[in-house]
């Protein structure tokens, strides 16, 4: 894919951004959830754009400026460069350091799951007021992951914040006590058993395999009747 190149005109709304790179995308997707979606944000072509990143977690964080953050804590893999940017842009208020770590994946795990696997990364969170940056939450499973791993690391969750949500998310929903959003991007959202009847595999629609985790619906069913596409090319 080629690198899209910005077009700025003044202050740009996170929202335009996100439209501009090519980050928001319609179709038939999975979820990290299992969820089927009509619709998916993948932050992954913004990644290499580090003015707009650093812009936009900038504004992010601006709303937890008074939550008396220690720790930013992102999890792997998109994310990870929002732990440092969010540090960064909340310790030019001055006083003490702000650190920034990331959690990884738990590989082999039935569901969502992060660890703080590098050295001394736990025992940064430990203790700590913690801020968690996600890119996009879409049904939640990975961020309250992400949250349940905090509080088992001994942090505090203050808050959540996030480049873009779909509906329903909310802080309540992640039982933290601040949840902010730059931009929402919504669209309808099946169980995969009720896809099957109401949603878009009802209609055959073919499922996305190389955005999202349709790769991984395709090898648990193969004989999917709508078939499977490509949106960034074959391989």
């Amino acid at each position: 894919m080629k690198l899209t190149l910005i077009e700025r005109s003044g202050d740009m709304k996170p929202e335009d951004v996100l439209k501009q790179m090519g980050c928001i995308y319609s179709g038939h997707f999975v979820g990290v959830s299992t969820n089927h979606l009509a619709g998916y944000c993948n932050i992954d072509p913004l990644l290499p754009h580090v003015r707009e990143v650093g812009e936009l977690i900038g504004q992010l964080v601006d709303s937890f400026r008074g939550d008396e953050v220690e720790v930013v804590a992102a999890p792997a893999i998109g994310a990870i460069p929002f732990a440092h940017w969010g540090a960064q842009h909340l310790m030019t208020d001055g006083g003490k350091d702000i650190l920034g770590v990331w959690a990884d994946k738990v590989s082999g795990a039935q569901q969502r799951e992060f660890a703080f696997e590098r050295e001394g990364f736990a025992a940064a969170v430990n203790g700590k007021r913690v801020l968690i940056l996600e890119d996009m939450v879409n049904q939640m499973a990975s961020v309250k992951a992400m949250i349940k791993t905090v509080r088992e690391a001994g942090g505090t969750v203050v808050g959540v914040g996030c480049i873009a949500a779909n509906r329903g998310a909310t802080a309540e929903a992640l039982d933290v006590p601040k949840f902010v959003k730059l931009t929402s991007v919504e669209y309808d959202v099946w169980t995969a058993e009720d896809c099957q009847v109401n949603g878009l595999c009802a209609k055959n629609e073919p499922i996305v395999v190389d955005i999202g985790h349709g790769g991984a619906y395709q090898k648990a069913h193969p004989d999917y009747a709508g078939g499977y596409v490509h949106l960034l090319g074959e391989g």
